[in-house]
């Protein structure tokens, strides 16, 4: 379950004579950034033959962000069906057979039944200790091993969103919204990683013959190549900005991708999907997850491979928030929908209204469809027992409504794989009914013109408004905070895909952006001062946000700290609360240091108004806070640290009234 939280995001002033501008560039792997091929305009639903052909093109494609396994290779699960079910499965497993570093899986990735798929999206580079990224022996970073000092992992680093197709196969939506979205973010993230900086020629082109792999001797680029990336980098761009994903839209999809750790599972119930039925087999896999069921019925749960993928997913990773996609009627429902809380709310009820109302509005309607209509599972849908989103929301925390499994099919499944420890499932894992129909007609999909942009025309449809609603998920998975410029000068994002500056705690002072400002001299300067711009993601309402600012010089030199790299550490914060001054926004309501972000009912606040040309006017999405920082006393040469951060959404600390179990709080 989600908490308020603070962040912080770091900007460098130097006081100087004269105003220069850096840009910052970006890092990536080789071959990031090739661009999908051209797609029909309008979405059409995916059977398992073409999922999987997409879901093998964008691993092939992206393989520095994403890893395509099955749960069979991950966790050793057989698999559901008979010999004449999914033959296209030996596309995959022909893949792993003609690599001679996959071998000890192969044999794993084919065999009788279908295999259950996962998409891992992720930021290999960025976490090359990352155990998820360790699945995947093909990949070859374009960067050096990690050093000793670099061994923090990304799940200690990163959160983990779960995103799940089709439970039931016979509910067609969700594979395809998936599938549809991974390429967006992937596209997305390896354009925004041009062009590689590191890679960028020197002055110095002496001994500069090419090695093997392309690179010179020096680790650089030719000046032919390095042109050819510029001219990809540009390519990638344009291209984005055709489809209706412009700058300030691919940069946070890229962020998406990079911040966060995304576990995709487009159609858990593989058998059913690829049988267009309920069932896989004779077993409804939504119910078969040990919440809440009836007293000695322990075996008639964890049935089917569905369900045994979907827990070892959720054993092995730390979820925060998670979509299952259903079909059958147009709602998104949220906790309770156990029958043991038939007339109670959930504690985080607040939370969960809230977020869903976002989703509803973002994912919006269309003509012929409203937007989703949200509430309870219980008041909404119906409730369940075994149903995995009320086991995946409090199989942590309310161990007495669950059961350990001792199911006999395919050969059992061991009866501690459900027994869960305090913290694995804990998560705001909702229920999207994407359709009435369970499999929608072609015109109601949508179409992929402005694929991010919420609007209730005909361009909008079951498939698009779900991608939308997914990508919100992934971004209140976790706040953040972003300096967007000082005075008239505008940054680009803050977040470079293949670069993670909480590993490299040498590099905060050359890695963070930096600014040259004018300051005092022989002749003392007329400018004082120097307005920050910066935003608030990630969250609803902004309940405060400041910028911090003062010497550099005072700062320990590891910003992280130096186990896990946790970022910042605690003496750092430390520093800033008794050295640094404090600046709330100049643009807020008097007596107010907050506001609204993007996915509040309210809608954004502050806002640039619309129609001029810098980025917020253009792009009227997120809020812009403003601030003025005094650099008077400032002397030459000085280098100032400038943090901006907030606290968001704490009243999500408020317990529902009516509140069960009883005397439980948000956690």
């Amino acid at each position: 379950m989600m908490t308020p939280n603070n962040n912080l995001s770091t900007l460098l002033l130097l006081t100087v004579v004269a105003i220069i501008a850096v840009v910052v560039s970006s890092s990536s792997p080789t071959a990031a950034a090739a661009t999908p091929q051209r797609r029909e305009d309008h979405y059409q639903i995916l059977p398992s033959s073409d999922l999987l052909n997409r879901l093998l093109e964008l691993a092939t494609t992206y393989p520095n962000f994403c890893t395509l396994t099955t749960t069979q290779e991950w966790f050793g699960l057989p698999r559901a069906g008979e010999s004449e079910d999914c033959p296209f499965d030996d596309i995959y497993a022909a893949t792993k057979q003609s690599d001679a570093t996959t071998t000890t899986t192969s044999a794993a990735a084919s065999g009788v039944g279908c295999n259950n798929y996962v998409l891992i999206i992720q930021d290999k580079e960025a976490y090359p200790n990352d155990p998820d990224v360790q699945l995947d022996t093909n990949v070859s970073p374009s960067s050096p091993q990690p050093r000793n000092d670099e061994s923090s992992e990304g799940w200690t680093l990163v959160p983990d969103v779960f995103l799940s197709g089709s439970v039931h196969g016979n509910e067609r939506v969700g594979p395809t919204s998936l599938v549809e979205l991974s390429e967006l973010l992937l596209e997305s993230a390896a354009c925004e990683s041009l062009p590689r900086m590191k890679f960028q020629p020197g002055d110095d082109n002496s001994n500069n013959e090419n090695d093997a792999s392309g690179e010179t001797n020096q680790g650089k680029f030719t000046q032919d190549q390095w042109e050819q990336e510029l001219s990809t980098a540009q390519t990638c761009r344009q291209s984005l900005t055709q489809k209706g994903i412009p700058s300030p839209l691919r940069q946070w999809l890229a962020r998406l991708v990079s911040t966060r750790r995304t576990i995709i599972i487009p159609t858990a119930n593989a058998l059913g999907y690829s049988r267009n039925k309920r069932e896989e087999g004779t077993i409804d896999p939504n119910r078969d997850f040990p919440f809440d069921i009836e007293q000695y019925h322990e075996n008639e749960c964890m049935q089917t491979i569905a369900g045994r993928s979907i827990n070892e997913l959720w054993r092995s990773h730390l979820f925060q928030i998670g979509l299952t996609f259903h079909g059958g009627m147009e709602v998104i429902g949220y906790e309770w929908g156990a029958p043991t809380y038939l007339n109670l709310d959930a504690p985080d009820a607040l939370a969960q209204h809230e977020i869903a109302s976002a989703y509803s509005r973002y994912s919006n309607g269309f003509p012929g469809h409203s937007p989703y209509d949200f509430g309870t599972m219980n008041d909404e849908v119906y409730y369940v027992r075994g149903g995995m989103e009320d086991w995946a929301f409090a199989g942590s925390w309310d161990p007495e409504r669950v059961v350990q499994c001792t199911p006999t099919t395919y050969g059992g499944y061991p009866k501690e794989k459900t027994l869960y420890n305090n913290s694995t499932l804990r998560a705001f894992n909702m229920l999207i009914e994407t359709s009435d129909r369970k499999e929608p007609k072609r015109e109601d999909l949508g179409s992929r013109e402005n694929p991010l942009i919420s609007t209730s025309g005909r361009e909008n449809g079951h498939v698009a408004r779900n991608i939308r609603l997914a990508l919100l998920a992934m971004d209140v998975v976790e706040p953040y905070v972003s300096i967007r410029g000082v005075e008239e000068l505008m940054f680009e994002d803050d977040v470079v895909p293949t670069v993670n500056l909480k590993r490299l705690p040498t590099s905060y002072y050359d890695d963070a952006k930096l600014v040259w400002v004018p300051g005092s001299g022989e002749k003392k300067s007329s400018i004082t001062s120097r307005e920050i711009t910066w935003t608030v993601g990630g969250a609803m309402t902004i309940d405060r946000t400041e910028i911090v600012y003062g010497l550099w010089d005072d700062l320990p030199t590891q910003l992280a700290e130096s186990a896990s790299g946790f970022f910042p550490s605690m003496e750092t914060r430390n520093v800033i609360d008794a050295k640094f001054q404090f600046v709330q926004p100049s643009n807020v309501e008097r007596g107010s240091s907050g506001g609204r972000s993007r996915w509040h009912a309210d809608g954004t606040y502050p806002a640039e108004p619309e129609g001029g040309d810098t980025y917020a006017q253009i792009y009227n999405f997120d809020p812009v806070f403003k601030a003025s920082i005094d650099i008077g006393n400032m002397p030459p040469g000085t280098t100032i640290a400038v943090f901006a951060r907030a606290k968001v959404d704490k009243d999500w600390a408020t317990a529902a009234a009516n509140v069960g179990p009883a005397n439980l709080g948000p956690a």
